[in-house]
């Protein structure tokens, strides 16, 4: 308590300071993204040290130099075992929240509780990502701190006493600083916080978490690694008869990518729902599983990416490659849906890896004149997978560049991400991420919640002594009548109080100037009739819906679309003051 009053004493402060020198309004909102910077890209730095430290202290130490021979070997596949059943006590005890992937955690915190995450999660995050993939479990280190940045944004949002919008926006800066500390790909962790986490593009969020994720890289590249996290020949389009080969495995890596979705949560469901185990026993039948896979295949243990390399080399044999494929996306599913913590990424980015390069080497050998080398195809084949499982192509699209820094194969990698993420969304509405979510029926859809969107209803909100223009109205009195309201539109109703249609300023424009014939028209002359209506049992996601298509701040209520008759409006601004709200509800009913 007494921290929390010293900050909010040096809080006030700061504020008077900035307001007294005429500061930009969003540089307090600056300096906390830059704090999270800090914070997170020293995180990525302690996740690596805990990862680092728990496989050599279980693989080095123990596996080679205190037990040794055999025995020492045939240990291996009984560490991501240990590693699971440590998780499933730090869980069990004290944070459920932090087992799986993470990052659909992050999106329904933002989409559900006003941004809201304990602080335990990032110190938590730390540790069982940490025991997880250092033991040896088939996940990455990306799910992880992007929890951990996001846990530290909204940490700090809540010590510094910001705004519920505010607070998602620094969550975001955390997923963002989070995600460019671990690949070295500032630009990939922005667009990715924005695409995915916040669907957010405005301005105003964009450029704090542009400053979080340029300190928390440079930070990251100090202490970690500046060179690109995989280095590889520089590859491009052989042919341009190579495109529609790139397209079909983009078609392909689309259903692949939806395979690996459905069976990471269906075995999920058996962890969950089948398996009468306790709790926290889960992770470590999980890690056993994935310990039996990899002792034969040890490419698929979370710390090695050795695979991957290979593939984007194109040296492996095609028949390692089908099985890799599958092997990865097995020992992946028994990690994650039995409890461990870790990423997606990473484990997509080797599965696209040896689906392309696959892919590509049967491609060389019907096509051998016109297509490049299978290491290629494993470079989109990255893309592909990525974009297919998070159904977000632009994130995907600019992570493959970011972590090979390989710009020449650019036509290919947009032409497979895009068919890979339509066939995706065609065949799996969910992605990977909103899956989780839709499970426990939080439904989230551009950053809000679909059961709150559609579940309430409009029948509050209508302004009924809202003004609206007749159809006989002249030009000049419209003109006059939006200037000195509030409203960017109004309803044009007829002589029976119809509802015709909606005159908003831009219908204006075209004639605002043309004085000698704008005097002669009426509002029927100039409105439009193609107008979207609502009624009060229509609900908050319906009546945003018509909005956004329309491109309008407003619409009006009618009594029913038979009659017409208008009884009112409903503005943008007061739908998602009410979402807001509900939100909030929300929220505390869950605390």
């Amino acid at each position: 308590m007494q921290i929390n009053t010293i900050i909010r004493k040096y809080q006030i402060k700061l504020l008077r300071g900035l307001y007294k020198v005429n500061a930009p309004k969003d540089f307090y909102l600056l300096f906390l993204a830059s704090l999270i910077g800090v914070l997170t890209g020293f995180g990525a730095y302690l996740l690596n040290l805990i990862v680092d430290g728990i496989h050599a202290f279980l693989y080095i130490f123990i596996g080679s130099d205190l037990v040794t021979g055999e025995t020492g070997h045939y240990l291996r596949m009984l560490f991501p075992a240990v590693g699971g059943l440590s998780v499933g006590l730090l869980t069990f005890y004290f944070s459920p929240e932090v087992k799986g992937h993470g990052i659909p955690g992050v999106m329904d915190s933002v989409a559900n509780k006003g941004g809201y995450i304990r602080r335990r999660v990032a110190f938590l995050t730390s540790l069982t990502s940490g025991l997880t993939i250092g033991s040896g479990g088939s996940a990455g280190k990306e799910g992880p701190i992007v929890q951990i940045g996001s846990a530290i944004g909204s940490g700090i949002g809540q010590l510094f006493h910001v705004s519920q919008e505010r607070l998602k926006i620094l969550v975001g800066c955390g997923a963002a600083a989070g995600l460019a500390a671990v690949f070295n790909a500032p630009i990939a962790g922005v667009v990715f916080a924005i695409e995915i986490i916040l669907a957010d593009f405005s301005l105003t969020v964009f450029t704090p978490i542009v400053i979080a994720s340029v300190i928390a890289t440079a930070i990251s590249r100090y202490f970690i690694d500046s060179s690109p996290f995989f280095a590889i020949p520089t590859y491009s389009l052989h042919s341009f008869a190579e495109l529609p080969l790139y397209m079909v495995m983009g078609l392909l890596g689309g259903m692949l990518a939806v395979f690996f979705i459905i069976t990471l949560y269906k075995i999920e469901d058996i962890f969950e729902e089948n398996l009468k185990l306790p709790v926290y026993l889960k992770p470590a039948i999980g890690g056993l599983l994935t310990g039996l896979i990899a002792f034969w295949l040890p490419e698929l243990y979370g710390f090695d990416d050795s695979a991957t390399h290979t593939a984007l080399m194109g040296s492996p044999e095609i028949m390692v490659l089908g099985i890799l494929v599958l092997a990865k996306i097995l020992a992946t599913s028994f990690t994650l849906g039995s409890g461990g913590t870790g990423g997606l990424f990473t484990p997509s980015l080797f599965i696209g890896a040896m689906f392309g390069a696959f892919f590509g080497t049967i491609a060389g050998k019907l096509f051998p004149s016109i297509t490049a080398p299978p290491g290629a195809y494993a470079l989109v084949g990255m893309g592909v997978i990525v974009a297919g499982t998070i159904h977000a192509p632009l994130s995907a699209l600019l992570m493959i560049f970011e972590v090979t820094a390989d710009y020449k194969i650019i036509l290919p990698l947009m032409l497979g991400t895009v068919t890979s993420t339509l066939v995706a969304r065609w065949l799996k509405k969910d992605s990977i991420y909103t899956m989780k979510i839709s499970l426990f029926s939080n439904r989230i859809s551009g950053g809000r919640n679909l059961d709150i969107l559609q579940t309430h209803h409009i029948k509050n909100l209508v302004i009924n002594d809202a003004p609206a223009v007749k159809e006989n109205t002249g030009f000049d009195h419209i003109l006059d009548a939006l200037m000195s309201s509030s409203y960017n539109s109004f309803p044009v109703i007829d002589h029976s109080n119809k509802v015709i249609g909606i005159i908003a300023m831009r219908d204006l424009r075209p004639v605002l100037f043309e004085r000698d014939l704008a005097p002669l028209l009426l509002a029927t002359d100039v409105m439009s009739e193609n107008v979207f209506v609502l009624q009060e049992t229509d609900t908050l996601g319906e009546a945003l819906d018509k909005m956004e298509l329309n491109d309008s701040e407003l619409l009006p209520v009618v009594e029913s679309k038979d009659s017409m008759q208008f009884k009112g409006i409903v503005t943008r601004e007061s739908i998602v003051k009410q979402y807001r709200k509900e939100s909030l509800l929300m929220t505390r009913q869950g605390d």
